[in-house]
């Protein structure tokens, strides 16, 4: 049977290798911590719209597309902080000029394909967008770094507001007809500010509507562009 000395004694040696442990994992711990980062970052940018439904003698003419901003928070999911999750919120104005004529009629609102050169550049449609991004992202960035190559992609999930249609004659329309929540899929990928942008709407704009000629109304966009970040 062991004396109390000698329990004493491995009692002390248990206590100092639970000690160094300790010691060790404390540090281990540090260090990650330390290699451990955030990149919340401001964003802005602007995309050319690319009508995606195919519709009878449809025009796109002159520019159409948006400006956007936000912000992203960072959420890293590993030690290094070269994944995350980012979830944000943004603002989207944006704007379209095609042969779509919209008219107010007895509080009802039609929809015809103008085939005018004359008439078809002036009118214009434009809303505003709330915007939820949630992405998961790569980069190949470090503590110290702060240009990199990046990869961003995920979801945006927009609350839309009211359009506003400047036609090629008359006064401005209000149109309610929007879809107030719409989706679109996207990527960015770049190197340090500079990235390209694309997206592609998963929903039309418009609720069931048709032109005058009785084609279903279906805009929604592909979106190529421009993002850039800052810290």
């Amino acid at each position: 049977m062991e004396t109390t000395p000698k329990i004493l004694i491995r009692i002390k040696y248990f206590l100092l290798f639970s000690l160094l442990l300790f010691v060790q994992s404390s540090f281990s711990q540090s260090d990650k911590l330390e290699e451990s980062y955030r990149e919340d970052q401001f964003y802005f940018g602007s995309s050319y719209f690319i009508q995606t439904e195919s519709l009878e003698d449809f025009k796109q003419n002159g520019f159409s597309g948006n400006f956007q901003f936000g912000f992203i928070r960072d959420f890293p999911v590993n030690n290094s902080s070269t994944k995350a999750v980012g979830i944000g919120l943004g603002f989207e104005r944006n704007f379209f000029t095609s042969n779509i004529q919209p008219s107010e009629i007895e509080d009802n609102i039609d929809y015809r394909i103008v085939v005018s050169r004359f008439l078809e550049s002036k009118n214009k449609i434009s809303f505003s967008s709330i915007v939820l991004p949630i992405e998961y992202r790569w980069r190949k960035s470090s503590i110290d770094e702060y240009k990199f190559w990046r990869i961003y992609s995920g979801l945006k999930f927009k609350k839309n507001f009211p359009l506003y249609s400047n036609p090629s004659y008359g006064s401005e329309i209000t149109i309610d007809e929007i879809e107030d929540w719409t989706t679109s899929i996207y990527i960015n990928a770049g190197y340090n500010t500079w990235n390209i942008s694309l997206e592609y709407d998963l929903n039309p704009i418009l609720k069931n509507k048709k032109t005058t000629d009785g084609n279903n109304l279906n805009i929604s966009f592909f979106r190529l562009g421009l993002v850039f970040y800052l810290l």
